[in-house]
């Protein structure tokens, strides 16, 4: 029987000088505890979330907390269940809490990495013109250029909408070029394979798209990250069927 995280998030509280900000790093470390498949726990990622919005009123942690609380809003978007009629409702949310965080740290590299996903995301679910219009594709640009982010870079190029004469970005060849950096920059990011084999898949380059497959699913599920890993290989297998369906496998 698994123990649920919060028992032993206390033992190291008195180890730093906010204890929020302690409860909330030690269970955002134990995210994957009492996971069911590639879901996460709802009331570990509510208490987590609380504790980093209660961090954040410590001036000495704030910038500290402001990470945590963008790094837990965005695992419980992707990880935690959700009714899929709210789904829009809190990508907006999400997208404005990144926005306001990177807006006050600009030099964060995990939240501005947050951030321009988040924007991306956003972007490739409003109408064309509409994210046209709000600068999407110029915020995900900057922000990932910046941080040298290639899988955000890649991703946008792939799924941002393309209009042509009124938005030269993004554009399919960078969308290849940048998901082969971010898959030579982090071999061991799942999702850097699942990118790049849907790509291939498009593109019906099916024979590039299966060794990708074949290299991604090889890799085993990292520790640190077990829920991310899991939904990766979910997504690659994804992958995995509609390939075989292309090329007429059983």
């Amino acid at each position: 029987m698994k123990l649920f995280p919060l028992a032993i998030c206390f033992a190291t509280v008195c180890c730093f000088a906010n204890p929020d900000l302690a409860f909330a790093d030690s269970c955002y470390k134990a995210r994957a505890e009492r996971a069911k498949g590639d879901k996460a726990d709802k009331k570990n990622a509510d208490l987590m979330i609380a504790a980093y919005k209660r961090a954040q009123k410590d001036s000495t942690v704030a910038e500290k907390a402001t990470e945590g609380l963008v790094k837990s809003v965005y695992f419980a978007f992707r990880f935690v269940p959700f009714e899929k009629n709210k789904r829009k409702a809190k990508l907006d949310s999400l997208k404005d809490l990144s926005e306001k965080a990177y807006n006050r740290y600009p030099k964060n590299r995990e939240i501005a990495h947050i951030y321009a996903a988040s924007v991306s995301m956003w972007g490739a679910e409003k109408n064309p013109l509409a994210a046209v219009k709000d600068g999407v594709a110029a915020k995900v640009r900057d922000v990932a250029t910046a941080t040298g982010n290639y899988q955000v870079l890649g991703r946008a190029h792939q799924l941002l909408p393309h209009i042509p004469i009124i938005l030269s970005w993004p554009d399919k060849e960078l969308a290849d070029k940048y998901l082969n950096m971010a898959l030579k920059q982090d071999p061991a990011d799942l999702y850097n394979y699942f990118f790049l084999a849907e790509l291939r898949l498009d593109q019906k380059r099916y024979d590039e798209a299966q060794k990708i497959i074949d290299k991604g699913l090889a890799r085993g599920v990292r520790t640190d990250f077990f829920l991310e890993d899991r939904r990766g290989r979910w997504h690659i297998k994804e992958v995995q069927k509609k390939l075989n369906e292309k090329v007429g496998k059983k």
